[in-house]
């Protein structure tokens, strides 16, 4: 059994019922009781109005709620002679649909943070949502507290407790069950705090030759352009860094370079290990004329948009692992494999072209290149192909594998 507390001018009368009975037969019981016409009352829970076609159990999971009763026209409290006008009623309502909202929104944001921790965990947007988060909460606390100033102030029937947003309402109570884990703030930052940020599975393995002059490992991202260039380099240079990513050399972890002077023998396997989603790879290993092989099946490229130059006069790269490579969201892939002459095959088959509008010079100077394929290249939103095979010259247009959406690349031999 359940039990409904009505309390209307200053008195409290409990009404036993079943969770499952419909709160207008449970309301008709009471007005039976005080002898008044159910349609000559308003009722008030939570904040709203009260929904009295819906069963109990469909409003709240409680054994026990407190409902106000009001006349529709203004009503006098009896408990502190303060008049409740419709109209002051609709503005409680209406600031109490806005908490919901806004609790809504807010669950809605703790469950996007749980996946982006659990996807990047990038702790600095972590934390910027959380900052975003506290305003919230804080907006909602003042809210609650506008309820209860213009609600009855006798502490049985407070609408809302300031200290315990899960009372405010049926639907607040709803939003606090789905997220009773992280039910306050300061969990969510705890949680967030014992977080190791680089424990993520977004890597690039690399193979480099030995050399005996220093290897670049990454490109390092010095320049002195104003144009637009200048403005893709300083983005790249913003995702790369020693914030964002831990390098290793065969296992054994180094303090974040781009250069790096070899003391192994033979060749240096080279993991770089990132913190969050890359949203630039611009010239990332342009000019590294050691690197030898590259494993990109566990890079998260989901976010990237711009792959300009990314492997541009890397001369002696032989293969380069794309299994599981995302190019969804890449506009450029312009001058990709520029000067790459010791790529002998390519398999891009995985590549989504979708978005992509320019890859102007992107095989240029692949000398050595003999097969590639293409078949999954979309070239719909393509505007430049210039130069794209220029110096190919061990490729024949027999060895491009291409699908009617890319024959425009095979004009281009």
């Amino acid at each position: 059994m359940a039990e409904v507390v009505f309390m209307y001018e200053g008195n409290t009368i409990a009404i036993q019922c079943n969770e499952n009975q419909k709160m207008k037969e449970i309301c008709s019981k009471f007005c039976n009781k005080i002898n008044i016409d159910l349609n000559s009352l308003h009722f008030l829970y939570g904040g709203n109005l009260l929904n009295t076609n819906k069963k109990m159990n469909e409003i709240t999971k409680e054994k026990k709620i407190t409902v106000l009763g009001f006349k529709n026209e203004n009503e006098i409290c009896s408990k502190c002679g303060r008049v409740l006008t419709n109209e002051k009623i609709d503005g409680i309502i209406s600031i109490n649909n806005n908490i919901n909202n806004t609790l809504l929104g807010l669950n809605n944001q703790i469950e996007n943070i749980i996946n982006n921790l659990t996807k990047k965990k990038d702790i600095k947007y972590v934390n910027t949502q959380l900052k975003n988060m506290t305003i919230i909460i804080n907006k909602v606390n003042e809210d609650i507290k506008k309820i209860n100033q213009e609600l009855l102030m006798e502490k049985n029937i407070i609408i809302a407790n300031n200290n315990d947003i899960q009372d405010t309402s049926p639907k607040i109570n709803i939003i606090n069950e789905n997220i009773t884990h992280k039910n306050n703030i300061n969990d969510i930052k705890s949680d967030i705090n014992n977080i190791n940020p680089l424990d993520i599975n977004n890597e690039i393995i690399c193979i480099y030759n030995k050399q005996e002059n220093e290897i670049s490992l990454l490109h390092d991202y010095k320049c002195s352009w104003s144009d637009e260039r200048g403005k893709l380099y300083i983005e790249a240079k913003r995702n790369i860094n020693e914030n964002h990513v831990e390098i290793y050399i065969n296992d054994k972890k180094i303090q974040f370079t781009y250069k790096y002077k070899s003391k192994e023998k033979g060749e240096i396997k080279v993991k770089l290990k990132f913190n969050k989603l890359l949203t630039s790879t611009f010239y990332m290993f342009y000019g590294c004329s050691s690197l030898k092989s590259i494993d990109l099946s566990l890079f998260d490229s989901s976010d990237v948009n711009n792959m300009y130059g990314m492997f541009r006069d890397c001369s002696s790269l032989k293969s380069i692992n794309f299994s599981s490579f995302n190019t969804s969201n890449v506009i450029s892939m312009k001058n990709m494999f520029y000067g790459c002459s010791s790529l002998k095959s390519l398999d891009l088959s995985s590549f989504d072209t979708t978005n992509v509008d320019n890859i102007g010079y992107m095989f240029y100077g692949c000398s050595s290149l003999k097969s590639i394929d293409l078949s999954s290249f979309n070239t719909a939103k393509v505007d430049n192909f210039s130069c794209m095979f220029f110096g190919c010259t061990s490729l024949k247009k027999e060895n491009i594998k291409v699908n009617d959406s890319g024959k425009k690349i095979l004009e281009q031999l």
